[in-house]
């Protein structure tokens, strides 16, 4: 009765330690072969750009649509967009300047 004790308690405590050096392969620290494609690639940045004011575009002396004036949420120029009607959204997501 105690040698079935010891043996079942023996291959217990194998059957642990074997399951730990199996799953050490799952822990292991991910490596990436060849060139990532995530990390060399060049990310855009955006930042709000909300409307300032709308006037009226003049050419020749004539009305030749209107002008959406931007600006920036950061530091930067406005950005000036034109069209043919003189309702403009209010706000959307443009570049960010580099300086």
């Amino acid at each position: 009765m105690l040698n079935f004790k010891y043996n079942n308690l023996l291959g217990y405590l194998l059957l642990i330690t074997s399951l730990c050096f199996y799953s050490s392969y799952s822990f292991s620290k991910g490596k990436i072969y060849g060139k990532s494609k995530t990390l060399s690639k060049e990310y855009i940045k955006y930042e709000n750009c909300r409307l300032r004011h709308t006037l009226i575009n003049m050419k020749d002396g004539q009305k030749d649509g209107y002008k959406c004036i931007y600006k920036r949420q950061g530091k930067g120029k406005d950005i000036t967009v034109f069209q043919p009607s003189n309702i403009c959204q209010k706000s959307f997501k443009c570049k960010t300047e580099v300086q």
